[in-house]
């Protein structure tokens, strides 16, 4: 190979590994803190923690297809795969541990979703779409409804979710339930009852707040009827709790094959039963024409 032809390789290299770092590493950096800077404005900061794994989760998935993509036009113009691999390892376009962290925010900003917003959905259209067409009515307002029902509202959906996402990313689907239990751990270490009496503070009062749920919204007409501040702290840390338990215990089922064992158990066909001739209830009868065979003592 001749100086102009390496000369032309370093140049085709420094402009390739430039293209990466535009097309790869920016948009990484840039949509991590936007994602947080839009959870924090559109829902407050209660919820941060997902707003992080959301943007990774979203950063690793832009990763994930951008990557290959660079690597296959480095191919296209005649670069082997491994001094492709080589290159992108020494400049810093290949993260080891971003599987490992993608996979992590994925399933743990799903299951989050799932207990926050996508069970609530689902709950909202049954008034909406389904009661309506079935022609019932309900007196009982939905947001009364989610928290009466919290538990079954978070832990249903996720339950499904996490069973079908984990069919198409299997890393760490069974550690979603670890960040909601971070939150809620730390939630409980460092409550403080704002109505209970420093001289009566019962030791139990701190799971109550969080798990004896509110029966009823807040609303302008009786704000006598529910703590708000009790019911915010339900929603965003109880509820993806929930959630997160019941996305992981789904993965492992998908895991396990659990469904797939059970739909072939009741799909399978019975075995046939062999009868002798003494379960069919036949008497055998000799011939009398037939020798006698006796058995030596």
């Amino acid at each position: 190979m001749g100086h102009t032809e390496v000369s032309a390789r370093a140049v085709l290299l420094s402009r390739a590994v430039l293209l990466g770092h535009l097309t790869i590493t920016v948009p990484i950096i840039v949509v991590i803190p936007l994602t947080l800077y839009w959870g924090l404005h559109q829902f407050g900061p209660e919820l941060w923690p997902y707003y992080v794994s959301g943007g990774l989760a979203i950063a690793w998935q832009w990763y994930s297809t951008a990557l290959p993509y660079w690597k296959a036009s480095l191919s296209r113009q005649g670069v082997n795969d491994s001094e492709t691999q080589e290159v992108a390892q020494r400049t810093g376009l290949v993260w080891p541990a971003a599987a490992v962290v993608g996979s992590f925010a994925f399933h743990t900003t799903a299951a989050a979703v799932c207990g926050i917003h996508f069970g609530p959905w689902l709950l909202s259209r049954w008034f909406v779409w389904i009661l309506p067409l079935a022609g019932l009515s309900t007196t009982i307002y939905s947001g009364d409804y989610w928290l009466q029902h919290l538990e079954l509202v978070s832990i249903v959906p996720a339950l499904a979710v996490g069973y079908v996402a984990s069919r198409y990313v299997q890393k760490l689907a069974v550690w979603a339930w670890f960040l909601p239990t971070v939150i809620l751990a730390y939630r409980l270490l460092t409550f403080i009852n704002p109505n209970a009496s420093v001289f009566a503070i019962h030791s139990w009062s701190r799971f109550s707040y969080y798990f004896v749920i509110e029966k009823s919204m807040p609303n302008l007409y009786d704000l006598r009827g529910s703590d708000p501040v009790r019911i915010a702290a339900q929603m965003t840390v109880v509820a993806p709790f929930y959630s997160g338990i019941a996305y992981s215990v789904g993965a492992l089922l998908e895991k396990r094959k659990v469904m797939e064992r059970i739909v072939r158990g009741v799909l399978r066909e019975p075995e046939p039963e062999v009868f002798g001739a003494e379960d069919a209830g036949v008497e055998w009868i000799s011939d009398p024409s037939e020798p006698t065979v006796h058995q030596a003592d």
